[in-house]
């Protein structure tokens, strides 16, 4: 019972000093930006983007383009899913494919993958497929080499079992791998999903084909400092909301599997 309630306490006082951080970080900036030692062509006060925002909700233009946004996200994500964890399975299961291709993956990540945007967008035009296809890519790619790791990392003691039990292939898969592979893979599922996620708004930003990456592009070229402020606090509490979800999801996986 005392333990439970020193680490009650203990996330309130990390949560109340978040809190304090963040107050201070505004108030810091509302000062500097509103004493002139930062140029509001640059910085927006706190205060300024706050009204922009409240407007930007009563307007269609910003859930027109969440809507997009969304839908990108979602598409890109599960799609990110089912490549990567494929991908990830056959590199387990065919070690010479996976020798010859993983250095060339990790290769082409290490490389700002997204500057292949006009490559796409010349094979698929300025529209949700290219946003799409590469934020799968990006995406994709820490899912696939992290459930190779783990289903290559499992003990061989665990496999012996599987074969003493006279465990279907299935069995073996659902049952003993990945239950054992479990923290690589969900580590790797989060990282992808969080890739995906970046790659849909960076998208979204370069090739100008809508959802709010498109809206902050376009403010940005019109120098409405403001609006392109409001816009990335929408994409920032878009990203927390995804994390926080895919933190929760990785927390009930973990407490099931592991």
């Amino acid at each position: 019972m005392k333990g439970a309630s020193m680490r009650i306490s203990r996330k309130i006082k990390t949560r109340l000093g978040h809190l304090v951080v963040a107050v201070l970080f505004v108030a810091a900036l509302e000062t500097l930006v509103g004493s002139g030692a930062v140029s509001q062509l640059v910085m927006s006060r706190p205060s300024q983007i706050w009204l922009r925002l409240w407007e930007d909700l009563a307007t269609s233009e910003l859930w027109l383009s969440l809507a997009t946004t969304v839908h990108e996200v979602s598409i890109a994500l599960v799609l990110s899913l089912l490549v990567g964890t494929s991908l990830g399975y056959a590199f387990y299961c065919f070690r010479t494919f996976r020798r010859a291709a993983e250095p060339l993956l990790v290769a082409f990540y290490s490389a700002p993958a997204v500057l292949l945007y006009p490559v796409f967008m010349t094979l698929l035009g300025q529209s949700s497929a290219t946003v799409i296809t590469m934020a799968v890519v990006l995406g994709s790619v820490p899912i696939a080499i992290n459930v190779a790791v783990g289903f290559a990392g499992i003990e061989p003691i665990w496999r012996k079992v599987g074969q003493s039990l006279n465990a279907t292939p299935r069995q073996m898969l659902l049952r003993i791998m990945i239950p054992a592979a479990t923290p690589v893979i969900v580590t790797g599922f989060r990282l992808g999903l969080t890739f995906a996620l970046i790659g849909v708004i960076a998208l979204e930003f370069l090739t100008y084909s809508g959802g709010l990456g498109r809206l902050i592009s376009w403010r940005y070229f019109i120098f409405d400092t403001n609006g392109v402020y409001s816009g990335i606090v929408i994409v920032a509490v878009l990203s927390i909301l995804v994390n926080s979800l895919l933190g929760t999801l990785e927390r009930k996986v973990r407490s099931r599997w592991v």
